[in-house]
């Protein structure tokens, strides 16, 4: 029987299979035995949310594709095929610490493929709130029409509890969960489970109003934004019964809630999952640091790390011209002041399709990616010198100006060095550092003399991180 006949049956016939994975799960939690991947220790930590259209030849099943993959330390697979799991054991056998994680997103079916096909037709099987417009699992508005998407095609789920549940109890959340690792999570190649679009409350709307969750207009919006995060809470619990070792990466904005409000209480998100995608945060031409300040984006950042448990597994995705270096070391360096894998998207149709390559990563090919070694304190809570913020490093030191802060000059300690790279040699030109002078929106990476003097340590052919 293949997948879709057999989840169209509601999954009678992997009861027991389920049951036994739930006591598994609870007695490996309740011993303390749940073991997770291993996470990068080294910097630069690097990133990559490869979800969309991408110029290689065989996209997800090209072995180029799986090499340049194998150079990033996290990656975001999308796909809507069963071989996914192939390709990402592929980039395994090339880098086995490379992070993989495949995208899902619970709140929204695509039910132009096979995969989605199968969704679609449950949610429409079973029966919602009411039995006019919210007749079923979809999440409908008030005349009854599927609520669709940004993306063609895209319908929206209700994952709420007012849906009734279906014959073996479950509601969507559950039942989500339950397929996806049927179809993809069974294999422990995947060390993470992306959630996509986890806000702080529903944004999914027909001509203005928000879809019809409860099958009540008189449902206050406090009600629906708790049921809904509850709905994200429940699809975690099932997937924690599944793969307790799994690591959950969700794509949220909890941080407007907190800025909003100024206080941090939904406990329905509260320490319940492992990372997030802070996603397109800084564009040259718009995102959280252009539109609200870098100060702004940067309380985010620190806010973000500190709604999640260990290992705090935060993407930070930036925009932006490959060929912009200065705009590339500004937003690098934002990275760096937290403990973020850097993701850098062009902006293009192939944004979520490239791995980008910065000399910043190996030293120009003359490392590997952990080069910089370990951060010798924390995020920084203060600017270090004429509104200029600065990191340090066991082997670098990381400076960033802030857009509006203007053109600043400031004076390093002696034992730094420039990089000797090839893409901006202006800047990273290989010289002593002494008097560092930085435009405004920019941001440098310095190595310490003492790390050159040491062993070098050249990159293994074809790889850049850490074998």
């Amino acid at each position: 029987m293949n997948n879709g006949d057999q989840w169209s049956h509601c999954l009678t016939g992997r009861g027991l299979t389920y049951l036994l994975l739930t006591l598994a799960a609870f007695t490996a939690t309740a011993a303390g035995a749940v073991e997770k991947s291993a996470v990068k220790a080294d910097f630069p930590r690097l990133g990559g949310y490869q979800i969309g259209a991408n110029p290689y030849p065989d996209s997800y099943a090209d072995p180029a594709y799986h090499r340049d993959l194998a150079k990033l330390d996290l990656v975001i697979l999308g796909g809507g095929v069963r071989q996914m799991t192939k390709f990402a054991k592929a980039i395994k056998a090339i880098s086995p610490n490379t992070l993989v994680g495949k995208y899902t997103n619970v709140a929204a079916v695509f039910p132009n493929s096979s995969y989605g096909k199968v969704l679609a037709e449950k949610l429409a099987s079973e029966q919602g709130p009411n039995t006019t417009n919210a007749r079923d699992w979809f999440l409908r508005d008030w005349d009854g029409n599927i609520v669709t998407g940004a993306t063609d095609g895209t319908q929206r789920a209700n994952i709420t509890e007012w849906v009734r549940p279906d014959a073996n109890g479950l509601r969507w959340p559950d039942f989500r969960a339950r397929f996806d690792y049927d179809y993809w999570f069974e294999d422990p190649v995947w060390d993470v489970w992306f959630s996509d679009v986890v806000n702080w409350q529903p944004k999914y709307q027909n001509r203005g109003d928000l879809g019809d969750f409860s099958g009540s207009q008189d449902t206050p919006t406090t009600e629906v934004n708790t049921a809904w995060r509850r709905g994200h809470q429940s699809h975690w619990n099932a997937i924690r019964r599944l793969r307790p070792d799994v690591m959950i990466l969700a794509n949220l904005n909890w941080y407007l809630y907190q800025d909003a409000y100024d206080k941090w209480d939904l406990v329905e998100y509260d320490r319940q999952v492992e990372g997030a995608l802070l996603e397109l945060v800084m564009r040259p031409d718009g995102g959280i640091e252009k539109n609200k300040g870098w100060h702004k984006l940067y309380d985010y950042y620190r806010w973000t790390m500190s709604y999640l448990t260990e290992p705090k597994l935060v993407m930070f995705n930036v925009g932006g011209n490959p060929g912009d270096y200065r705009w590339f070391r500004y937003t690098f360096a934002t990275c760096l002041m937290g403990d973020a894998f850097f993701d850098y998207s062009p902006q293009s149709k192939y944004q979520y399709g490239t791995v980008e390559w910065f000399d910043e990563f190996d030293r120009a090919g003359q490392d590997r990616t952990n080069w910089m070694g370990r951060p010798s304190e924390g995020m920084p809570t203060a600017a270090w010198k004429n509104g200029v913020w600065r990191r340090d490093f066991q082997n670098a030191v990381v400076l960033v100006n802030p857009r509006g802060n203007g053109p600043r000059t400031v004076t390093v300690e002696s034992g730094l060095r420039r990089l000797e790279g090839k893409q901006a040699p202006a800047v990273n030109n290989g010289e002593p550092a002494s008097s560092i002078s930085l435009a405004d929106g920019d941001g440098i990476v310095l190595v310490k003399a003492s790390y050159l003097s040491g062993t070098p340590r050249p990159r293994s052919p074809g790889l850049t991180i850490e074998p």
